[in-house]
């Protein structure tokens, strides 16, 4: 496609191509400041929700902790008037109060007397709303039975406040004895009155467990996940409870409880907000407590999705995690694998936590709303540029292009009449930028095959300068008989190296000399004692570690820079050096073989010596080396001077 068009956009005249161009680029601006605005709007919406997401938080937060507040001090307030009552109370009366309201059932149980439900004068007075279920065993007990009116005291004095803040209050004893004020439930408490069963019990449900001090050894209030209730068990009634322990003598006796339905938990106040934003409450333990897509009261499916712990469901365990990473801080900002913006915060009181939940691609389309907006006024105001922009092109640029492409074709014939170039093929497309373009080619063709002949003779001429310079350097920092370096390079680079010495650093200089070298010279020629320089040469440097380095400092003379040597090492190396040369005979010129020996003097650095310094210490231990009988090493850095000698 590309290829195509490549062709007829050249044939263009420059204003057509110009606005073009202008098209293009305008459009890319457009959409480039779509983008921008996207991005702007994008983070002005996210901040925006994610404000008031967490202020909508905070007032469910707020709200549920006021709620439980209620229930905590309802509940304190029931203790007390319980043990006000069981003070009162002696246990004659309490038995007379029990049977009264208590009767016997044929089934060995006690359940309420119809009174204290529907509402009338009974042995203790007005009860309304009120019913209780005493399981076989507990009336022989004289302490059961006065804890049991104690707590029907305690809740009926406490019922008329109750029945407006709080759905229910009730009493129950580790021995499934339970006393119960609900007086809005539908089914009138009807399985307590009548039909529960004569083994009834509910030890093992949460709301019981939670009271027991193994479980809460704290002694406070805590609320259960939610639970389907017992006595509604075939129609599903979610609902949650919190639960007050009552210990008498460090022994539990029972517990006073609240329960709050799914359906009163859910519209409370701010959670019916947006739709647009979700609220979830999930326990501590990782249940869920309250979420609009998995929560129906008097729905069977809602126990599949409770425990959100091990939940399949991916969103489910997203929640999980989310709250697992950040539930012991607030936390506001997006949650990735919920694809959301999320508020959470810790409920006081029950231990929940709550959860508002904005989906992102709500806030996306947010953002983009005002984007069609901005592309309509771009492209309006793309027209009227576009067509200013061909006007003035064709005014001050297309005009003077044709004036100026007529004078280059007149230049390109003189020149072409005169040999010097080759006349091009004439162009008649309406282009004409390609046709100036054309013979400025031609011209130009001319001066390049000038300007690439004179780049040749530069690149050899810069080439041959370049292997001088290398030789150079070589002669300037070589011993040209041995190939190591010269005086001058091992000097340099032994100043370089002290100037980076730091505390704690080593380094030793060796000072060789070959015993005896004029009576080699003398007796087999200069020859041979060049070409046994070179062989001593080329075998102390292979006995060198890396960073080591040989040079020749003139004559028979050798200096060897020991990089990280301290004395110990240096004195080891020194010997090593001395023994490879005096072990190994030397083969030389006119096939003559050499015995030569080397006296070596060796100098550690110490802080504040220079190049000069150090050099002359180990120089000075290479005379004494020649003095006590060369063909042996001898250190500086020891006081008694310590040799090595074969």
């Amino acid at each position: 496609m590309l290829a195509r068009l490549s062709p007829w956009f050249r044939s263009m005249s420059v204003s057509s191509r110009t606005a073009l161009s202008l098209a293009i680029g305008f459009t890319l601006m457009i959409a480039a400041t779509a983008l921008l605005a996207f991005s702007q709007e994008r983070s002005k919406a996210i901040d925006e929700s994610l404000a008031r997401l967490d202020q909508r938080n905070a007032a469910v937060v707020s709200e549920l902790a006021d709620r439980f507040d209620r229930i905590q001090r309802t509940q304190a307030r029931t203790v007390e008037l319980f043990r006000e009552e069981h003070a009162a109370l002696t246990d004659a009366e309490a038995r007379r109060q029990f049977e009264a309201l208590y009767p016997l059932r044929s089934d060995g149980t006690r359940r309420s007397i119809d009174t204290m439900f529907t509402g009338g004068q009974t042995a203790i007075g007005m009860v309304h709303g009120m019913a209780g279920y005493i399981p076989a065993g507990i009336d022989r007990d004289d302490a059961a039975v006065r804890d049991i009116m104690a707590a029907t005291h305690a809740i009926r004095r406490l019922s008329e406040g109750s029945r407006y803040d709080l759905e229910s209050l009730y009493y129950f004893t580790p021995r499934n004895g339970i006393v119960i004020f609900a007086p809005n439930r539908p089914d009138r408490l009807e399985f307590y009155r009548h039909t529960a069963p004569a083994d009834f019990a509910f030890q093992d449900r949460e709301f019981a467990t939670i009271a027991t001090i193994a479980a809460n050894p704290a002694r406070v209030m805590r609320c259960t996940s939610l639970q389907s209730l017992i006595s509604l068990k075939y129609q599903e009634v979610w609902t949650t409870g919190c639960m007050t322990p009552v210990d008498r003598d460090a022994r539990h006796i029972g517990t006073f409880g609240t329960s709050m339905p799914l359906d009163e938990i859910a519209p409370a106040g701010r959670f019916a907000g947006s739709p647009e934003e979700e609220v979830i409450l999930i326990s501590r333990e990782g249940r869920l407590i309250y979420h609009p897509g998995y929560t129906r009261q008097n729905s069977q499916q809602t126990a599949a999705y409770l425990d959100i712990t091990a939940s399949p469901r991916p969103d489910l365990a997203a929640i999980w995690a989310l709250v697992r990473r950040h539930g012991q801080n607030d936390f506001t900002g997006k949650a990735d694998a919920l694809d959301a913006y999320v508020s959470l915060h810790r409920v006081p009181g029950p231990g929940w936590y709550a959860l508002t939940v904005k989906p992102e691609h709500l806030i996306l389309a947010r953002a983009l709303r005002p984007i069609p907006r901005i592309a309509a006024m771009a492209v309006i105001a793309l027209a009227g540029c576009l067509l200013i922009v061909v006007l003035v092109l064709r005014h001050l640029v297309a005009r003077p292009l044709r004036r100026l492409t007529r004078e280059a074709e007149r230049i390109t014939r003189d020149l072409a009449s005169d040999a010097m170039l080759e006349m091009p093929t004439d162009d008649r497309t309406g282009n004409e930028v390609a046709r100036l373009v054309s013979r400025f080619e031609t011209l130009a063709s001319a001066i390049r095959t000038s300007h690439g002949e004179l780049e040749q003779r530069v690149a050899e001429r810069t080439s041959a300068l370049n292997d001088a310079n290398e030789k150079l350097r070589t002669l300037s920092e070589l011993d040209p008989l041995t190939g190591v370096a010269n005086r001058r390079k091992i000097l340099s680079d032994l100043d370089l190296r002290l100037q980076r010495m730091g505390n704690g650093g080593a380094l030793a200089v060796i000072v060789l000399d070959v015993d005896r070298f004029k009576m080699i010279n003398d007796r087999h020629g200069h020859v041979a004692g060049d070409d046994a320089l070179r062989a001593l040469a080329s075998r102390v440097q292979s006995l060198l570690r890396p960073g080591d380095m040989i040079g020749r400092m003139g004559g028979e003379e050798f200096m060897v820079i020991l990089d990280r040597a301290r004395p110990v090492v240096a004195d080891a190396i020194a010997e090593r050096v001395r023994a490879a040369i005096a072990r190994q005979p030397f083969q030389v010129h006119g096939n003559v073989t050499l015995n030569i020996t080397a006296s070596l003097g060796v100098a550690c650095w110490s802080a504040g010596d220079s190049a000069k310094a150090l050099y002359a210490r180990a120089d000075a231990a290479l005379y004494e080396a020649k003095a006590s009988g060369r063909n042996c090493a001898i250190s500086s850095h020891d006081p008694l001077h310590g040799r090595n000698a074969a």
